[in-house]
């Protein structure tokens, strides 16, 4: 049976919700103000319907004591600025006075289940993060003391800029800024950008943002973000969008309005001024760059003023290559049941010799397809396909930028080595080697031609 706490200070409300609720099998207890349920321990109940104005204090100052029990508020102010007030001091949901019999049972029933459906998300937050920490590439390496600073910072400044190149682990460095900030138990949500500005409307803002969107001026999108999307989801959590630069110049100016300046976003059939949610963007730009490129709008950049971090390539922090090696071969060891695998001497030297242009993603790569090939517990350097000539041209192109870097050893290495293994190489899928080569037109019957 479900414990309920009623406080209402009118005699005869109060009485009447009781038999109510007493009738439809709940355990019902009451109070007449704050200070009187306070005298309960408020944690032994499912759930605590509050009446909005109570003698002394308002029946929001529930809910913080209450925490995670749901607090409904109950208010006589049918007003959307009431119950905006009362969501945002975290009420899980309100009812208007008068309120229908029927209406209150409902929402009761729903407010027990998604507080249900809470409690089950923190569990398997909790046991996902036991199996697989988010910052499972970040503590013990040199981003260690990166994500200390950035950590500090966050909790002073909600909008953040990781910038690096591909690979180099800035969403789990994003992941763990969350997990360890103080809306981790909020929702975590990742974002991919795209030029298409009523796509990403959509995406934001929710469903009817784009037919909004549809024919308006730029200098007119100033109007009530709609329900729905990214945005909404990720409140009082954190969203991190990647490659924030490929936003058109409209949507960023949106994003700004909606995380900054507060326009108000609707939320159901309430409106909500401000949005609480932490803003990280990944991107492979520093800031700077994207304005100076016109990427980004200067009001959207001045976000992450002070909160701009670099996360090195891999090739600039090698004493993280033992520890990430080990971290990998163990979690492949984990889901497929294998005994240990180990590196010999020659293998790690050469592992930390490499240049790793494609940084942990292509680290990662190497690893796999020498657990899948090798025949024995012990990797060598034939397994890893680091061979001298290989590591020498990979070491040869450290000054390269990644599509210099593509070119150079899709050329030197595709006379020896077959689609799957220059593609395993690289840290990418066939797909993506074939797209690639389109668009350098890198094509193998070229081959001659190109490197001539």
């Amino acid at each position: 049976m479900k414990r309920l706490l009623i406080v209402e200070d009118e005699d005869v409300i109060l009485k009447a919700l009781k038999r109510l609720l007493e009738r439809n099998h709940f355990e019902v207890h009451c109070a007449g103000s704050v200070q009187e349920a306070l005298a309960y321990k408020l944690h032994s109940f499912d759930l605590i319907l509050a009446d909005l104005r109570l003698p002394g204090e308002l029946g929001t100052a529930l809910i913080g004591p209450a925490d995670p029990i749901p607090v409904v508020i109950m208010t006589s102010h049918a007003s959307v600025r009431s119950a905006v007030d009362a969501m945002r001091h975290g009420a899980i949901d309100y009812i208007a006075k008068p309120f229908d019999h029927d209406e209150l049972l409902i929402v009761i029933q729903r407010s027990l289940h998604q507080n249900l459906m809470h409690a089950q998300n923190r569990a398997l937050k909790l046991d996902v993060h036991r199996q697989h920490p988010l910052e499972h590439y970040v503590y013990g390496t040199g981003l260690s003391s990166i994500l200390e600073r950035i950590t500090h910072e966050s909790q002073r400044q909600r909008f953040m800029y990781l910038h690096g190149e591909r690979g180099t682990e800035r969403e789990s460095v994003a992941k763990a800024i969350h997990s360890l900030g103080a809306d981790s138990e909020g929702p975590l949500l990742v974002l991919d950008a795209c030029e298409n500005h009523h796509e990403m409307a959509t995406l934001l803002f929710g469903s009817n943002a784009s037919s909004d969107l549809k024919n308006v001026p730029s200098a007119k999108l100033n109007f009530d973000l709609p329900n729905g999307g990214y945005l909404q989801a990720a409140q009082n959590g954190t969203l991190v969008i990647r490659n924030p630069e490929l936003l058109t110049l409209e949507a960023q100016q949106l994003l700004y309005k909606a995380v900054a300046v507060g326009i108000p976003v609707s939320l159901g059939n309430m409106s909500s001024g401000t949005k609480q949610v932490q803003l990280i963007c990944i991107s492979e730009n520093k800031l700077q760059s994207s304005v100076d490129a016109d990427r980004l709008i200067p009001e959207f950049s001045d976000l992450f003023a002070g909160c701009e971090f670099e996360i090195p390539p891999l090739r600039k922090r090698p004493e993280d290559i033992n520890i990430l090696v080990k971290r990998h071969l163990l979690r492949l060891e984990q889901r497929y049941g294998w005994n240990t695998f180990k590196v010999n001497e020659d293998a790690m030297a050469a592992l930390k010799a490499n240049a790793w242009l494609g940084n942990v993603a292509e680290l990662e790569s190497v690893l796999n397809h020498a657990v899948f090939t090798c025949r024995t517990q012990t990797l060598t350097l034939n397994d890893l396909g680091l061979s001298n000539d290989i590591s020498e041209g990979t070491n040869e192109g450290r000054d390269l930028n990644l599509d210099e870097y593509f070119r150079y050893f899709v050329i030197r290495n595709q006379a020896k080595l077959s689609e799957t293994e220059l593609a395993s190489r690289l840290g990418i899928s066939r797909k993506a080697l074939w797209e690639r080569r389109q668009k350098m037109k890198l094509l193998r019957d070229r081959i001659d031609e190109n490197s001539g």
